[in-house]
């Protein structure tokens, strides 16, 4: 059964905490010491908890953070009746609850997004997962399972500490479901700015639309598949930018790397599936605009390494999401990498 998305509540996670044998939380070490102390103030109201503070970030998506975190539920001595609550961004929930999903077969595992990202991707859905580094440099998620959480709370007051370059990242992946929606949802999200007053207004509606899809296919045996656009090229992106260095400040985040995907998305949707170019033209501008970064891009044989290592990808076929019209999603795609050189040099040289 998929994760039900709520608002957060402290009656809630008190109701879904209270029949544990104990709560471990893994908090993000650079949110506010309030946030922390307000989920920990409900929980120890009904049962015993123990706190693990990590920075999050990309680089927290180990199998050796992993193991930190099972080294900690022995030293608490959880069982399968402890609950695990992941408070912070999306990297928080994906290694926590990989983490969860692994140990003794599974925790319970509450959600709890303090990023927009979180808000209306990572949280949703039941992904989890960390990186692995191979002969082609580190991987995005290539190790993870599917996992649903007991519950998983938003609470947009949280991102009043987010600087803005976390709100644009959250963003990117909310013109992600507007291009996959299309009609009156993405002409009303292209009039709002990337700012969190423009993004507060649509982090509901845009978590319905993934909660939805997910609804429909949970596994990713079709559908849900759609919900990869721009992140096949951003995936690599991103990849490349932890090979490069490991000063986290420097890397590419997540949103950004997507926000570059979907361009790419809308230029090889053009190339291949007859996209209208004009209307291309415009949302690619839209969304150049409403990041506000250049990414490094990479060589063509740079992105294609990362891209042959992509989760997605069946029988060595590299496979990507385009789009026919806003709304309409073709998620099978399938590169040829000669093609896919040529086009990629010439969108590397348009957007340098």
């Amino acid at each position: 059964m998929v994760s039900v998305v709520t608002t957060y509540s402290e009656g809630e996670l008190e109701r879904v905490v209270g029949n544990s044998s104990g709560v471990v939380i893994i908090a993000d070490s650079n949110l506010p010491k309030s946030y922390v102390d307000g989920v920990m103030d409900v929980c120890v109201k009904t049962t015993k908890v123990h706190l693990i503070e990590i920075e999050g970030g990309e680089s927290v998506k180990t199998l050796d953070n992993v193991d930190r975190m099972y080294e900690f539920f022995d030293s608490v001595e959880a069982d399968r009746e402890t609950v695990l609550i992941c408070l912070g961004g999306g990297t928080i929930t994906d290694m926590g609850g990989f983490a969860a999903s692994t140990y003794k077969r599974g925790l319970g595992l509450v959600l709890l997004p303090t990023t927009v990202l979180g808000m209306v991707d990572a949280a949703i859905g039941g992904k989890t997962g960390v990186n692995r580094k191979c002969k082609n440099g580190v991987i995005k998620n290539q190790i993870g399972t599917f996992y649903n959480s007991l519950m998983v709370g938003i609470n947009q007051t949280w991102l009043a500490s987010l600087p803005p370059e976390e709100i644009r990242s959250g963003w990117a992946e909310m013109a992600k479901h507007a291009l996959l929606i299309g009609g009156e949802h993405l002409n009303d999200f292209k009039n709002v700015s990337s700012d969190l007053d423009g993004v507060g207004r649509f982090i509901k509606r845009s978590a319905e639309i993934k909660e939805g899809i997910v609804r429909r296919d949970e596994k990713e045996k079709g559908e849900r598949a759609s919900l990869n656009l721009g992140h096949t090229v951003g995936h690599a992106l991103e990849s490349l930018s932890l090979d490069k260095t490991e000063d986290s400040s420097a890397r590419i985040k997540h949103g950004e790397a997507v926000a570059w995907g979907l361009v790419f998305a809308l230029e090889a949707s053009v190339i291949k599936l007859g996209f209208d170019k004009n209307i291309a033209s415009e949302l690619q501008q839209w969304i150049v605009t409403g990041i506000e970064k250049r990414v490094n891009m990479g060589s063509s044989e740079e992105v294609w390494a990362k891209m042959r290592g992509d989760k997605k990808n069946i029988n060595g076929n590299v496979r990507d999401v385009l789009l026919q019209a806003p709304g309409e999603v073709i998620w099978d795609f399938e590169w040829n990498r000669e093609e896919f050189t040529i086009l990629w040099e010439q969108f590397r040289e348009k957007y340098a």
